[in-house]
């Protein structure tokens, strides 16, 4: 990412963040909360300037830590933020690697050949594809998704799960498993989304899901539980004695590319039962692949 890119990222970090009045972190008060957090910090206001516009060009580890901790970046993000104040851009880091259309045809067949339920993420968590195992997993009938997917902002993974389509499984859980699902999967998407988050799209998509009053709280939570649930999976339990009891890890997959990583986020059973309730499933409705998104287009 270049300057000017990773500029215009940093004032959409700061517009992120909101003042005891309510009001959005001005280039003043974030430079405030820097030099709160370390007194002998050079990020002035006038300096923050310089950094959103692109005109600062030597970032030391010392200014990149204060940002870091002034934009209250969770873990995984501060890998990515760092990663990106480098200054290198898309051509030097990711290899060609053909054109969009057949970079997708190869992972979705890669989500077909996988027995076990999955989906397709994108930059953004949105669920650009479902395998058919995912379905019944997460009682939503195939018909239900792809309505919800005509809505803007429907084919995210963070507006399905504060959703009231997630109502049934969310009751499945006890109350801590559906803390730490929510909690998971709002690091998830912060890590995900950071490189991103200065586009229009981006904008759209987090001003729809702050509507929900349930979303803006974990969003602003994860900071303080960040270092109890970052991992590179998850383990979850969801079901009941009619539906059967699910146990299961979360792992992605990761294909990267020139328009943003693609994520296979697969379902691994933690137990016999489950093993054997996926396999059921996968004789009853088979691993078709129902695309629900498009990629690498994103228009709101």
């Amino acid at each position: 990412m270049d300057r000017k890119d990773f500029g215009s990222l940093v004032a959409a970090l700061r517009k992120e963040q909101y003042d005891e009045g309510g009001e959005r972190l001005t280039q003043a008060n974030l430079a405030r909360l820097c030099q709160q957090i370390d007194p002998q910090s050079q990020l002035g206001d006038v300096v923050i300037g310089k950094i959103e516009r692109g005109e600062r060009v030597n970032l030391d580890e010392q200014t990149l830590l204060n940002l870091a901790d002034a934009l209250k970046l969770t873990i995984g993000e501060r890998r990515v933020f760092f990663l990106l104040a480098t200054g290198l851009d898309h051509p030097q880091i990711y290899p060609s690697v053909g054109e969009d259309t057949a970079v997708l045809a190869q992972v979705l067949a890669m989500l077909e050949s996988i027995r076990l339920p999955a989906l397709l993420l994108d930059r953004y968590l949105d669920i650009i594809a479902v395998n058919s195992l995912l379905l019944p997993l997460y009682q939503l009938p195939q018909a239900a998704l792809r309505q919800r997917t005509q809505k803007p902002g429907g084919a995210n993974l963070l507006d399905f799960i504060f959703s009231a389509d997630f109502a049934a499984m969310r009751q499945q859980m006890p109350p801590q498993v559906w803390h730490r699902f929510a909690v998971g999967n709002v690091i998830y998407f912060r890590r995900v989304s950071l490189p991103y988050r200065m586009t229009d799209y981006f904008a759209s998509l987090l001003a729809h899901l702050r509507r929900n009053r349930e979303f803006r709280w974990f969003w602003e939570q994860v900071f303080y539980e960040d270092k109890l649930y970052f991992v590179g999976g998850e383990s979850f339990q969801m079901g009941s004695a009619e539906t059967g009891r699910y146990r299961f890890l979360t792992a992605p997959l990761v294909t990267v590319t020139p328009y943003g990583n693609l994520e296979i986020l697969a379902h691994i059973p933690r137990d016999r039962a489950t093993a054997v309730a996926f396999c059921e499933m996968e004789q009853v409705g088979g691993t078709a692949v129902h695309q629900l998104a498009p990629w690498p287009e994103k228009a709101w």
